[in-house]
């Protein structure tokens, strides 16, 4: 590890003009190794030779406003991946060996409040040069325009009210998950409620184990979806040719590149694994069960096979899979979902197969709203896919959802240490999402079997916001429309506080109030809950 070199804090100030402003690396903090290096082709003379080392800016913010963020930068030294941390909040972000600098959009579409925010360049791998960073202004209402069909022609009845009701929902509320039932059941005991949405797996299916019964995963998805639940599928698919029963790259020889050669062992294998998990599938179908399907995840990463051998195979395995259930076997109940790994843009499907993209994040302890992931796959997919934390270690905490406005369609931490271990998800935290009347639990949900649009569920609350849940003195108010009157109970109904706002944000001091539960009611809106410690 090399001498940190002298540190130099560059204190920048933004203006509104409309336009991109960038600032160059070489006038940012310097530490562990990162080095000022002059070149001719730099902007500014010089680059920032990252190392071993970090990065960091302190910017002035003159006016609230969105941007997206590039780094002008070159990687001489091969593939390497490294972090943008905005406010703690951060983002990995891949680069290709190239000598040559290239413009990299890391960030898009994040609201900076004015005022002074942190932002720094960390190292993962390291070993990139850093010419300079540049914040472009952009119009926020340009952010979404997500598709209303899905990509299954004439999908089931049931399966498009189903994504109708995911459509609805979307940036409004977070629906909570959860892989496996016996972690839902947990959640139930030990917090009273149960996740609107839980994760199944077809680990263990077509594999002839004398011990493990078929049936299950239909039995627990279908008891979920007759209370209104949201059964959502992955396949960790073991190897096709049954010689082995990995599904890691590490333990398995399968070579899924012969997916392009239809007389091989290897093709025919897999053909004969999608007929089989298309007949548990149709099962569903036959029942009018819609299923969330989430096949070939994490592709990218590499450790399970279907990603093993590049992009071109994977990519064209997603494509056979959804030709033979959609058009083969007529399967027409499922919402497909893509994983995106970074740098996996050339392993993309295609929009034609995928209906939402998910993101597994794995960040232990981490309960921020994860707002730089959530932003670059929205703008990733020109804002036409819903996203969603399709899998994680610790989730983030609801006020910072709030907050920061990372409408994520749902969350899903994993099974196990995941679910119930503090160092990942307290109790508490769980607890505190299942109280707060942005997350939907599993007794919120409308009635998926008749859902239309017009009978989305607490339609007023989702154009109001009140956060955080568990508050120390104040509380915020957010709402689409200005706020006239906002009324503040206390547990036995009596009002202890009145204000007339007249906006659209405000905050509410409740400071020397006794701790326990509140009752916030702004205008016709729903009555919300909340906590002071």
């Amino acid at each position: 590890m090399q001498k940190a070199v002298s540190i130099f804090i560059l204190v920048l100030l933004i203006t509104s003009l409309g336009f991109s402003q960038k600032y160059e690396a070489e006038s940012a903090t310097l530490s562990g190794g990162a080095a000022k290096q002059a070149s001719s082709v730099a902007s500014g003379g010089f680059y920032v030779a990252q190392g071993e080392g970090n990065l960091t800016f302190i910017l002035n913010f003159g006016e609230e406003a969105t941007y997206n963020i590039y780094i002008q930068v070159a990687s001489p030294n091969g593939n390497k991946s490294n972090n943008l941390v905005v406010d703690g909040t951060s983002i990995t972000f891949a680069t290709t060996q190239n000598s040559n600098y290239i413009k990299l959009k890391v960030v898009s579409f994040l609201k900076l409040a004015a005022g002074a925010h942190k932002v720094e360049i960390t190292k993962s791998w390291g070993w990139i040069n850093i010419d300079y960073i540049e914040f472009e202004k952009v119009d926020p209402a340009t952010k979404f325009s997500i598709n209303k069909n899905l990509v299954t022609p004439n999908p089931t009845t049931e399966t498009a009210r189903l994504y109708q009701f995911l459509y609805d929902n979307y940036a409004k509320r977070i629906i909570s998950g959860v892989m496996d039932m016996s972690e839902s059941t947990w959640l139930k005991t030990n917090t009273g409620k149960s996740p609107a949405l839980v994760g199944f797996d077809f680990l263990f299916c077509g594999r002839n184990y004398s011990w493990y019964d078929e049936n299950k995963p239909y039995t627990e998805a279908k008891a979920l979806y007759d209370k209104n639940g949201i059964p959502a599928f992955c396949w960790h698919w073991r190897d096709p040719t049954h010689k082995t029963e990995a599904f890691y790259t590490k333990d398995t020889p399968f070579d899924v590149s012969k997916i392009f050669d239809e007389n091989s062992e290897e093709y025919k294998g897999i053909i004969k694994d999608i007929d089989y998990t298309a007949g548990l599938l149709k099962k569903f179908q036959d029942n009018k069960i819609p299923v969330i399907w989430r096949p070939l995840h994490e592709a990218a990463g590499g450790w399970f096979w279907w990603g093993a051998k590049g992009a071109a195979p994977c990519k064209k395995l997603w494509q056979v899979m959804f030709d033979r259930m959609v058009n083969y076997h007529g399967l027409h109940n499922l919402i497909w979902v893509w994983t995106r790994e970074p740098n996996d843009d050339a392993w993309y499907p295609g929009d034609e197969y995928v209906d939402i993209v998910g993101r597994d994040i794995y960040k232990e302890g981490d309960h921020s709203s994860q707002i730089l992931e959530f932003n670059d796959l929205t703008s990733r997919y020109g804002g036409k896919k819903m996203v969603t934390i399709s899998e994680s270690g610790s989730f983030p905490d609801v006020d910072n959802l709030i907050k920061d406005e990372a409408g994520w369609s749902w969350f899903m931490p994993w099974t196990g240490d995941f679910t119930r271990l503090a160092k990942y998800n307290s109790l508490d935290l769980w607890k505190k999402m299942f109280a707060s009347n942005y997350v939907l639990t599993l007794d919120e949900m409308p009635n998926l079997k008749t859902y239309t649009a017009t009978s989305m569920i607490n339609d007023k609350t989702n154009d109001l916001q009140v956060y955080p849940t568990y508050f120390d003195e104040s509380i915020h108010i957010r709402s689409v429309n200005p706020v006239q009157t906002v009324s503040v109970f206390n547990q036995l109904g009596i009002s202890v506080k009145t204000m007339n706002p007249d906006a659209s944000t405000s905050i509410i001091s409740l400071a020397g109030f006794p701790s326990g539960m509140y009752l916030v009611k702004a205008d016709e809106h729903e009555v919300m809950k909340v906590f002071k410690r």
